[in-house]
């Protein structure tokens, strides 16, 4: 009798097992689905006329000497982040383009690339002519930086992030700060930058006094970030793809929990067209290949200074190369590297 008696509290202590099971999955999808409904609700979004991006549809066909297939081509995630000079939240559309730099997220190689566009660098804006690529954001906002990106240097990029002074601090300091090698003549220049950064937030401007490897709060590291006079318009563009490379540190370092936080700030600070629902599995396989993608980061410049120069064009500063070479080093970065 004794074994009967253990083999029927088998029979019912296992189907419990299950549905308990069950119902910790249904309750984590639920709070899961809560917490994303919740944000989007919080979002700043503002869609495009794809039609009118200039999308290259034969972009697939240009990197047939590659050898990507169809499948990692199409698992590719190309976004255009811009960072407007605006100091308003609430007004992106109020400056212009203080970054342009194109994030793609590889998730078959588990890679992440920061490519930045110089803001000086020469382009046909469509519409207006040959100008800084920068200025079509102020002409145009994302509708039209992201038309003049795709016709000039061959791309299919559809979505965009948009975050401006204030956003940034409030992102920075929401992952706890950045650690960041800085030398004495940036700190100087920072703490030039820094005055602002504190006006915007309505804090008390504090000057920093330190430098070599420091901690940088969201005000500090927008200061850092905005320095072009230490170095040139080049440098600031690797401040800036530093900082963000840290910031992604960061976060990789935090619980999935703390993640699901972090995302419901981030959103409330950026404009975007993504639908970031349609990402859940790839936010999925990011976390849980962290490392991987934080060891396989490549940051650049697409005019490289190798080939790109400065000139003056009617007596205007221009960054100019040659815009077929700009499409070859974009396509090698995204799609060979």
């Amino acid at each position: 009798m004794g074994r009967k008696e253990e083999k029927k509290k088998r029979i019912i202590t296992v189907p419990r097992v299950i549905i308990a099971i069950v119902v910790i999955i249904i309750l984590i999808i639920t709070i899961t689905i809560f917490a994303i409904t919740n944000t989007l609700s919080n979002m700043m979004k503002m869609e495009l006329d794809e039609s009118d991006l200039a999308v290259n549809d034969e972009l697939y066909n240009e990197l047939s000497e590659y050898g990507i297939t169809k499948k990692e081509f199409d698992s590719i995630i190309n976004i255009a982040f811009f960072g407007s000079d605006s100091r308003d939240l609430s007004n992106m559309d109020a400056g212009r383009a203080d970054t342009m730099m194109i994030v793609s997220i590889n998730p078959t190689k588990k890679s992440i690339k920061l490519i930045s566009i110089p803001r000086d660098t020469y382009v046909n804006v469509p519409g207006y002519g040959n100008t800084k690529i920068n200025h079509s954001y102020a002409y145009g906002q994302e509708q039209l930086a992201i038309k003049t990106i795709n016709s000039n240097f061959g791309l299919n990029i559809t979505e965009y992030i948009t975050i401006n002074f204030e956003g940034l601090i409030n992102v920075i300091n929401a992952v706890g700060g950045v650690d960041i090698n800085i030398s004495k003549e940036e700190r100087d220049v920072l703490n030039d930058y820094l005055k602002e950064s504190y006006e915007i937030m309505g804090k008390e401007y504090v000057p920093m006094t330190e430098y070599g490897d420091v901690h940088l709060n969201g005000e500090q590291a927008l200061a850092h970030c905005r320095d072009r006079y230490v170095g040139s318009d080049f440098t600031r563009a690797e401040r800036q793809r530093e900082v963000l490379t840290e910031v992604m540190g960061k976060i990789s370092q935090k619980s999935f929990g703390e993640i699901l936080d972090l995302v419901d700030i981030f959103l409330q600070q950026v404009r975007t067209n993504m639908d970031i629902s349609e990402y859940l599995g790839l936010a999925a396989s990011a976390f849980t290949n962290k490392n991987d993608y934080m060891n396989n980061i490549i940051s650049v410049q697409v005019p490289s200074t190798d080939y790109g120069k400065g000139d003056y064009i009617d007596g205007v500063y221009y960054f100019v190369a040659d815009l077929d070479t700009c499409k070859q080093d974009m396509y090698e970065y995204i799609y060979n590297k």
